[in-house]
């Protein structure tokens, strides 16, 4: 009957069949098989685009020719990758995990370049590092003198961005993207990054390998003292506490202003300020009472949503019975999804404490949200809120799951992550790690349909320990992985070095948040802690900029304890001038699918 067909009806049938179906089909019949060897890229390549592995957007630079990405692909053995990866978040093939300690032992924050093959990390105690994602190298760094304790970093397509004591953030480009000298005409960098940059250099000048090598592009100055910022090539946003910035990075320019983003709203205010997204249409701030969304064509505000607001039902996320069972693998254990009405009375939704935007040029824009109760708030095509004619309601198109324990404990959530193009999702909290996938389009195409709301949540089993849950400060994920800071397996700290700074403190009656903060941990791998005659790391100096308003004052000789898993544990700790000073412990972790 094959052979009646023109072939290219016989091939355009064959695009509506599924990866397996395509195995199955070249087993059982040989025309089929002559077929499918024949034309082999045109049907994978077609496969690829079914199983959304890749979009016609993605295929074509312009109207004519093919991106150059995927001109020389094999297509076949690239499904069977993209087919492996889906189904390592799914939790059905094994993901393997690789410890970075070449990051040193304060890690703060988190980038990663995948295409390049490279992890970015700052320290607290200072300094940024280049580290070889697969020699586990140092390839390039600047030192604790150059970049400030506990640095917010940002990162996308060989740009690094850092914040810096004088309200600058200070930006470096990838040195094989600039020519020698070459420094942004609009904002050049000043003497202090031009002597490191020619420091950093001549310190790597015998790496032959420059990928991971940087230079001092770009100091932007702030118009007021920001409290957070946000990278997404080619746009920055920093935010103050009443006014956001917009600037584009290449041309080193401030483009827009948001001016009153803290006027009430439904009876409230944004309030404190936590995270900030932006895209080339809007402009996203989580405050810790709404999140809102502001166009970045005039800046009017086009949304707003509350914490109060959130309705039920949410999905509870809980582990199946009987541990991992046969469908997991030993590392990722597949959870179960519980429809559940909370009673809001005893069941605080804490306060929202960041956004994440995920772009998927084929079916649309997705906004994710976590809050600090631990509930993370899904909203794909989130535009269909406030824009067109039909208009959804919050509930018809949200899904919002829970992975709040119990009633009791609503200070859980830790960090969000989104990745880079297949919506994948990674969420920290003090009691797991979760890799959540809400893309349902790749199980529709299989029999392997997950239960209501089409969601896949698997938690990474091997890194469960609740007292160092507690501790990650950081959490990226991408195509292909998740990364994120934890304390390394074997403890190799000196007494006092083993503790974590990111996390909730109880001392007297008062509680403190502990974020952002100095801690006491050398930042370039190699390097040696200074001690004391009591065998203390040395203090170091302090800026008015680290100040937090929320900050409690505390008598020297008051101990200050973690509670973790109900117990009370007690925090070696130093104070100067009333603050307290946790130490970090902690390396970079890659589970890779």
């Amino acid at each position: 009957m094959l052979q009646l067909l023109p072939p290219e009806i016989a091939l355009d049938t064959i695009s509506y069949l599924l990866l397996p179906s395509l195995y199955s089909t070249a087993l059982v019949s040989s025309n089929w098989n002559a077929l499918i060897a024949i034309n082999e890229a045109t049907v994978y390549r077609n496969a690829a685009l079914l199983h959304r592995f890749v979009t016609e957007g993605d295929l074509h630079a312009d109207s004519t020719s093919l991106n150059p990405k995927f001109r020389r692909i094999n297509w076949k053995a690239y499904c069977q990758r993209q087919f492996e990866i889906e189904r390592g978040w799914l939790g059905k093939a094994p993901p393997t995990i690789r410890e970075f300690t070449a990051t040193g032992t304060a890690v703060h924050r988190i980038k990663t370049d995948e295409e390049y093959g490279f992890v970015i990390t700052t320290c607290q105690t200072g300094g940024l590092s280049v580290t070889d994602a697969t020699d586990n190298r140092v390839l390039w760094a600047l030192p604790p003198s150059h970049v400030v304790e506990y640095a917010h970093c940002e990162y996308d397509r060989g740009y690094i961005i850092f914040n810096r004591r004088d309200n600058g953030k200070e930006v470096w480009r990838r040195s094989i993207d600039v020519g020698d000298g070459q420094v942004s005409a609009t904002s050049p960098p000043d003497s202090q990054m031009l002597q490191s940059s020619t420091e950093a250099a001549a310190r790597f000048h015998m790496t032959a390998d420059r990928r991971g090598h940087f230079r001092a592009w770009a100091l932007l100055q702030m118009p007021e003292i920001t409290r957070a910022f946000r990278f997404s090539y080619p746009t920055m946003l920093a935010s103050a506490t009443n006014n956001a910035y917009i600037w584009d990075v290449p041309r080193s320019k401030l483009v827009e202003v948001i001016r009153d983003i803290q006027r009430p709203r439904n009876g409230s205010i944004m309030g404190r300020l936590n995270y900030v997204e932006v895209n080339d249409r809007y402009a996203f701030i989580c405050g810790s009472t709404q999140l809102r969304i502001f166009s970045r064509e005039g800046g009017a505000l086009v949304y707003q949503l509350s914490t109060k607001d959130l309705p039920d039902p949410v999905w509870d996320v809980l582990r199946a019975e009987g541990g991992s069972g046969g469908a997991s693998t030993a590392i990722l254990e597949p959870q179960m999804l519980h429809k559940t009405y909370h009673d809001p009375r005893w069941t605080p939704m804490g306060e929202f404490m960041a956004c994440v935007y995920s772009h998927v040029s084929a079916s649309g824009n997705d906004l994710v949200a976590l809050t600090s109760s631990g509930r993370v708030v899904i909203i794909p095509d989130f535009e269909r809120l406030f824009s067109g004619s039909d208009r959804p309601s919050f509930e018809d198109i949200a899904t919002q799951l829970n992975f709040r324990p119990t009633s009791g404990e609503w200070d859980v959530s830790l960090y969000l992550a989104v990745g880079d193009r297949n919506r994948k999702l990674a969420v920290a909290t003090r009691k797991g790690i979760y890799a959540i996938s809400p893309d349902l389009r790749f199980s529709s195409l299989t029999a392997e349909h997950p239960p209501n709301p089409g969601v896949s949540v698997c938690r990474l089993s091997q890194f469960d320990s609740d007292r160092l849950l507690s501790f990650i400060s950081c959490l990226q994920v991408t195509h292909s992985a998740i990364y994120f800071n934890y304390k390394p397996s074997q403890r190799n700290g000196r007494r006092g070095a083993h503790q974590q700074g990111l996390i909730t403190l109880h001392a007297a009656e008062d509680d403190i948040d502990v974020q952002e903060m100095p801690a006491l941990q050398p930042a370039i791998p190699g390097e040696e802690a200074f001690l004391d005659e009591d065998d203390n790391p040395p203090m170091p100096e302090f800026d008015d900029e680290f100040m937090d308003e929320d900050f409690h004052d505390f008598p020297e000789d008051d101990p200050v304890h973690v509670i973790v898993n109900g117990e009370d544990n007690e925090v070696v700790h130093h104070l100067i001038d009333d603050w307290f000073l946790p130490v970090n412990m902690s390396t970079v972790y890659r589970v890779s699918f």
